[in-house]
């Protein structure tokens, strides 16, 4: 067709005209799996990057995208789902989904995210690294066998909001100076056949509300000097609901832990638990609240609704 053969920089330009909303916003709209226009998120970024000034952007997707997106040195950038847009890996499994790196305020909304698994990578699908900003939103990311659903490390911070995190090697995975908590609209996020739900190491922060259920391994795990704040529900777990471990912290808020295959809280090597606003641990397959010989502590097991415990407090 006649229109397919405009030169590619005549319609970034005359897209940009089109779309440029006011002098610092922009809407850039991608149709993945089309002949014309932009036809993948790795296109519109190049347009973006190619901005002499900083200024917000919003890139509208539809289609269905196969591709491994990366976005370094940006800020202010919103990818947003269109009837159901889905994002999936090109690389063999070699590669995350989306890479975040060096970047603030970067928001993902709504998409299904197909990850991809070599057994040798430990791909993820969303990663947000390198001091990044990150705001995901009502995604479903899965698929990242010997990965994260979500991994946030090297001292970037993050928010789910109504985000499902499934059949992954680890749902969100939190590491190196790192911190999630919930988005604007406090939504909760599931965590679902995973390996593990929640993993958190080398000193991160996660204060959320989450339904974590069904995963193989630990539901939540958290070491190195960690802390874990959550309310909602951790059940199905094929081992312990919560491992705290290397002096790390985890309060239990308004928080329900039952029918976990190899118990419920386990704390060992200088951790401690608090159980608070009615949380309940009880009804696993082992012992509900367990102190290590290791110098574990605890506050307000006394009020877990029943569940069993060997922890002893003042």
């Amino acid at each position: 067709m006649a229109h397919s053969m405009l030169p590619e920089k005549l319609l970034t330009a005359l897209l940009l005209l089109m779309t440029a909303a006011a002098a610092h916003a922009l809407t850039l709209h991608v149709n993945c799996g089309k002949e014309i226009g932009l036809t993948t998120i790795g296109a519109a970024i190049k347009v973006v990057q190619s901005f002499e000034e900083s200024r917000a952007v919003t890139v509208l997707v539809t289609g269905r995208c196969q591709e491994n997106v990366v976005i370094q040195g940006l800020d202010r950038l919103t990818l947003t789902a269109v009837n159901g847009a889905s994002i999936s890996d090109a690389s063999g499994g070699k590669l995350d989904v989306i890479s975040i790196l060096d970047s603030r305020s970067i928001a993902v909304n709504g998409f299904t995210i197909n990850a991809g698994a070599d057994g040798v990578s430990g791909s993820n699908g969303i990663s947000c690294l390198e001091f990044s900003v990150c705001r995901i939103a009502g995604n479903v990311i899965q698929g990242a066998a010997d990965g994260g659903g979500f991994l946030v490390g090297q001292s970037s911070l993050a928010t789910l909001d109504g985000d499902m995190l499934q059949n992954n090697g680890i749902g969100l995975l939190v590491t190196s100076r790192s911190s999630v908590r919930l988005g604007g609209q406090f939504r909760q996020f599931i965590s679902r056949g995973n390996g593990r739900g929640i993993q958190m190491n080398r000193t991160a922060f996660v204060y959320v509300g989450a339904a974590v259920e069904n995963n193989t391994d630990v539901g939540a795990a958290v070491i190195g000097n960690s802390s874990l704040v959550i309310t909602g529900s951790i059940s199905g777990s094929g081992s312990v609901a919560v491992l705290v471990r290397e002096s790390s912290f985890a309060r239990f808020d308004s928080a329900t832990i039952s029918g976990n295959a190899g118990g419920g809280v386990l704390l060992k090597d200088l951790s401690m638990g608090d159980f608070i606003n009615g949380t309940t641990v009880t009804g696993n397959g082992g012992t509900d609240v367990v102190c290590s010989p290791q110098f574990a502590a605890t506050r307000g097991t006394g009020s877990i609704g029943g569940g069993t415990t060997n922890c002893v407090e003042p």
